[in-house]
């Protein structure tokens, strides 16, 4: 008996309502059978929802840095993807089409059944569809050319996997469309799933660091000796003075953590505009403060205890405090320890990164401006940095990168302790402490005509250098103790990270390293890594590798050109170097090398 294809069992179906379920895919069955229940026009020749262009764009913007991460993403991993003539789709989680790009001959075909940004390509919509299935059902799967529902998509083959964010809750859908046919799905879908999970966790990190900003910025006193919980009553942040008592406490509910004493804390709620954000659980009784608060870990390194010494003779000061040390190093964590241990505790602690922003946004941040003092500013104004630090302290970062006009914004300020905020002509007095910090030599930059020679003498009174991670060699176990604990993570080999960690310049300093840590966690949570496998884990996130750099540049060049001989085959070069395919595929990414096609 001959066995009908696809395109037989569609028509059979769309006239007759009659399939045979043993020949379909069940996720293509049930969506047959949704889509003919909504009456779906099953001879659709194109998408006939779209959404408003100022919707689209108010969307966009919306998710715009979904769409940024998706991208690289996609960019990082496209290798992986064995497929031809690729259209690459990101929805919202309502299938409105946000986003599109891929290969010229596919982007024009969607374009003539209307599958372009701002359509709505669910299966009420259009029919059966990877998205609509996807976001319907929350699966990766694959839908092959006659399984759609609607003649338009006919052509098509396409495979979708939906987006979740830190709380597993779908938010966008990505696809893959071709119109050639589709010879392993299988690592279509595994690099789809690939890619949805790295959004998520970076979906997941920027929620949590926002969340954790609000609830900060929410604290009417000095996050210590506290917990903070979200209204669905997890763990989101604990005060580094509590950590030994709530290890491993950040992510479960209140109600879980068996060293928690609700009769020892003091429940306070968190507001934001207003709004209930969450809570607070504060110790009521205080332990003894230690004649010294120091942030971060507790360091063994001889240069580092000069440095904290040197610190802790400052903060007893109201003197102005320079850092000096290379990025990543813990200047911010530095400048809490300062201020946490000056007379102005009580007061604010006000951060700002002056290297993140333009010279107008770093005035109207520092000044604050009147209301409706121009366009797009707040009609109840804004209180600048300097004076949300008065009686606290003013942490200045990056401060080299600071223009020549508001350097000499920030020396009237610091003679006349008076700023005026943008649009108003009525002085504010400020009384602060000003803490700054840089990773390039101010006395330098002052020689150089790039940094006001007045201004140095205001701010580097006392200055104070914070050692390099790799001057720090006894640090490394301290380190992947602290993170162990902090994840509750104790592999057996976890002496092989810090001893291996050693050889390594490191010069994006302790943030480096904890990114190292938590690639490792991700990668390795039981199965111990090998020696290579942990090498490859710390170049991937490194700008620069130090003394094995030479190993590794040459091998990236002989990458490179045998790459250059296949012109750019990746099959060829693979077998001309002797490695797998996939193994390749690592070391292209390790080595950021650039595919050249031509």
């Amino acid at each position: 008996m001959k066995l009908l294809s696809t395109k037989e069992l569609w028509h059979t179906y769309v006239q007759s309502s009659q399939i045979n379920q043993e020949l379909l895919p069940n996720h293509i069955v049930e969506s047959w059978e949704y889509c003919m229940n909504h009456d779906v026009n099953p001879f659709s020749r194109q998408g006939v929802e779209k959404v408003s262009g100022s919707a689209l764009r108010t969307q966009k913007k919306t998710w715009a840095y979904l769409i940024n991460i998706v991208k690289d993403e996609i960019r990082r991993l496209n290798e992986f993807f064995y497929i031809k003539k690729p259209l690459f789709i990101l929805t919202d989680k309502n299938g409105v089409v946000l986003w599109r790009d891929g290969h010229e001959e596919t982007r024009h075909l969607a374009n003539e059944i209307r599958f372009s940004e701002g359509s709505i390509w669910t299966e009420k919509a259009v029919g059966t569809n990877a998205i609509g299935i996807s976001l319907r059902t929350l699966q990766s799967v694959t839908v092959e050319r006659f399984e759609h529902f609607a003649e338009a998509s006919h052509p098509f083959t396409c495979s979708s996997t939906p987006i979740l964010d830190g709380n597993n809750q779908v938010v966008a859908c990505l696809n893959v469309s071709t119109m050639e046919e589709l010879v392993e799905s299988g690592y279509t879908l595994f690099a789809l799933k690939m890619i949805a999970k790295n959004v998520q966790q970076k979906i997941a990190e920027v929620e949590l660091a926002e969340q954790k900003e609000a609830f900060l910025e929410a604290l009417n006193s000095p996050f210590e000796q506290s917990i903070l919980v979200g209204l669905d009553g997890k763990v989101l942040s604990v005060s580094d003075d509590v950590k030994e008592l709530l290890v491993g406490s950040e992510g479960k509910t209140i109600a879980e953590l068996t060293t928690f004493n609700k009769n020892r804390y003091t429940k306070h709620n968190l507001y934001q505009q207003e709004e209930l954000i969450g809570f607070c659980y504060q110790l009521e009784t205080k332990k003894l403060e230690p004649s010294f608060i120091s942030f971060g870990i507790t360091s063994q390194n001889e240069r580092y205890q000069v440095f904290l010494n040197q610190l802790s003779q400052a903060a007893k000061s109201d003197l102005p405090i320079h850092i000096y040390g290379e990025t990543g190093s813990g200047k911010e964590v530095s400048a809490k320890t300062i201020h946490f241990n000056s007379c102005r505790q009580s007061g604010k602690l006000v951060a700002v990164n002056c290297g993140a922003l333009s010279e107008n946004l770093l005035e109207s941040e520092l000044f604050g401006y009147a209301p409706g003092a121009f366009t797009g500013a707040k009609l109840s104004g804004y209180k600048g940095k300097i004076e949300q630090a008065d009686n606290g302290t003013l942490f200045l970062d990056e401060i080299d990168s600071m223009s020549k006009r508001m350097q000499v914004a920030l020396l009237r300020t610091l003679e006349d302790k008076k700023i005026t905020p943008i649009g108003s002509d009525q002085e504010i007095s400020v009384n602060f402490r000003l803490v700054t910090a840089s990773n390039k030599n101010l006395k330098e930059l002052v020689k150089q005509g790039k940094f006001r020679e007045d201004l140095f003498y205001r701010l580097y009174v006392v200055p104070l250098k914070l050692p390099p991670l790799r001057k720090r060699q006894e640090d490394f176990e301290v380190l992947v103790e602290t993170f162990c604990d902090k994840k509750n993570w104790h592999p057996i080999w976890k002496n092989k990270i810090s001893d291996l960690s050693k050889e390594f310049e490191w010069e994006g300093n302790i943030r480096e390293f904890h990114n190292f840590l938590e690639r490792l966690y991700l990668y390795f949570p039981t199965k111990e890594p090998t020696r290579d496998e942990l090498v490859e884990l710390i170049a991937i996130g490194s700008i620069k590798i130090n003394r094995m750099e030479e190993t590794y540049l040459d091998e990236r060049v002989e990458i490179i050109n045998a790459l250059e001989s296949t012109n750019y085959h990746l099959s060829q070069t693979a077998e001309k170097l002797n490695m797998a395919r996939s193994t390749l595929y690592r070391k292209i990414d390790k080595y950021q090398i650039e595919i050249i096609r031509r």
